[in-house]
């Protein structure tokens, strides 16, 4: 996989700035609207793999190991 640099003007007169942010505004709501519940759905299924990973190094044994 190669990585691809997409560059984009970072100075903007303040209607321009004020323009794009608006637009992110929209377009944030939209994805939103039609992705929302997958979205969720999955970063619960991350968040649950995640605690079972954590929780894999807990054994619940306490017993003393003797060398």
């Amino acid at each position: 996989m190669t990585m691809n640099t997409t560059r984009i003007t970072t100075y903007w007169n303040t209607q321009d700035a004020h323009t794009v942010i608006e637009f992110l505004d929209i377009l944030r709501d939209q994805l939103w609207e039609t992705y929302g519940d997958e979205i969720v759905a999955t970063y619960r299924e991350v968040a649950q793999a995640e605690s079972y990973y954590e929780n894999q190094n807990e054994s619940g044994f306490d017993d003393e190991i003797d060398f």
